[in-house]
């Protein structure tokens, strides 16, 4: 049924930005928003730091390589933050998700770190409950910057190992080797106290069967809360592309094998307790990823930062660079085309769901599931839909395909 799989969440999103136009939004449409109170106490804040000390390989994101000591940019983080000190809609709102990304937030130095911390404590109010996550390497989280993130309350590492293998650390420009690896992570666990999370790489180039179940091993043996696991995806301009672009590198991708070393790699975690979180993600069942959900369910959240995007209700809005912001509104089809995109990322999607965001569209999208557990992708049942492991694997296409079904209506 389908041709070209969709690796990440964001391909689906790039579908329903080819069929929507955006509405441009004035900045004083969001700086009217904020004196005005919230509609949803809830929401989230997103920090982008766009730098590493370290290119991985295969990237090309919104980052680039440090080339100074970054207290330019830790004053301008601050800066960012006091912007909502006196805003209603910030003061009256119960934050239950903070993410720091990049980039690698953790390059920057412990007092840098302590500044931006104290002062986002200060501005933002925040549930009881909530989450804190910090995107790290392991070559820059010292010590004494994760006693200063747990004093602020961090309480979730979300850690780029990429691979054990140290073929694959090597080809990926990754730091350290596997034992030095496996030891520090389980230090961080012990020392830490909070959640840990490991992202892994899989199918990256000439990667063996036998690599990938040794990932797995090492994971199961490491035992992090959540490990997310993506298929490599090769951008344009990284250190890779230009390998395989020159010849003096070659990779010929296969559908069939990238299923294969998918399918080892859950196979060997769902036995080893895990279970499916989302189609690219696994937890131990201490880790529920809020930040993520949150951003399915479209709740409102706060960018800071070059290069981090958010929204509040229905704008959103992205830090091109220090001086420029884009403004958009979405219409009330995109909001539905996103939560449909958000619903089915999950192992178990309600239908009841499905059918109060499509509305007299619900039928469409029914005849669509139907035809998909004729192929063999889901299981449909009478309250809900669950995806086979061949729908995890294509479960992204799935929600795309969805999303395309409710706009064609």
């Amino acid at each position: 049924m389908f041709k070209t799989r969709f690796k990440s969440h964001h391909d689906v999103k790039d579908v329903i930005l080819s069929k929507s136009k955006r509405k441009l939004k004035l900045p004083t449409s969001y700086w009217k928003l904020m004196n005005k109170e919230p509609e949803d106490l809830d929401g989230g804040i997103y920090v982008h730091v766009p730098f590493c000390d370290k290119i991985c390989s295969f990237c090309n994101m919104n980052r680039k390589q440090l080339d100074n000591d970054l207290e330019d940019y830790t004053k301008f983080l601050i800066k960012e933050i006091n912007k909502y000190r006196d805003k209603v809609y910030i003061q009256k709102k119960k934050f239950s998700v903070i993410f720091f990304g990049g980039g690698t937030p953790t390059i920057l130095k412990p007092h840098q770190l302590e500044k931006v911390l104290s002062t986002l404590r200060e501005v933002f109010p925040l549930d009881e409950t909530y989450e804190f996550t910090f995107e790290t390497t392991l070559h820059n989280l010292t010590w004494e910057k994760l006693e200063i993130m747990k004093k602020y309350g961090v309480n979730r590492l979300s850690i780029g190992i990429q691979t054990f293998s140290n073929r694959g650390r090597k080809l990926l420009n990754r730091t350290y080797e596997q034992e030095f690896v496996m030891n520090r992570v389980k230090e961080i666990k012990e020392k830490f106290g909070g959640l840990v999370c490991l992202d892994i790489i899989y199918n990256y180039l000439d990667q063996s069967l036998e690599e990938v179940v040794e990932d797995a091993r090492i994971v199961g043996e490491v035992a992090p809360d959540s490990v997310s696991f993506y298929s490599l995806m090769i951008h344009d301009g990284s250190s890779i592309s230009k390998d395989l672009s020159s010849g003096e590198k070659s990779f010929d991708y296969k559908t069939e094998r990238d299923r294969e070393l998918h399918d080892a790699f859950l196979n060997n975690l769902l036995s080893n307790g895990y279970e499916v979180l989302e189609h690219t993600k696994l937890t131990r069942g201490t880790d529920s990823y809020r930040y993520i959900r949150n951003v399915h369910k479209l709740k409102d959240l706060i960018p800071i930062g070059v290069g981090a995007g958010g929204r509040v209700q229905n704008m959103e809005l992205y830090h091109l660079n220090k001086l420029v912001t884009f403004y958009s509104a979405d219409s009330e089809q995109v909001m539905k085309m996103k939560r449909i995109s958000g619903l089915t990322q999950y192992e178990h999607v309600a239908l009841e769901d499905l059918k109060i965001v499509a509305g007299d569209r619900y039928s469409k999208l029914y005849e669509a599931l139907q035809n998909l557990e004729k192929e063999g992708y889901i299981e449909l049942k009478e309250n809900e839909y669950k995806y086979t492991q061949k729908g995890i694997f294509w479960g992204n296409n799935i929600s795309s395909l969805l999303v395309e079904v409710y706009f064609e209506g």
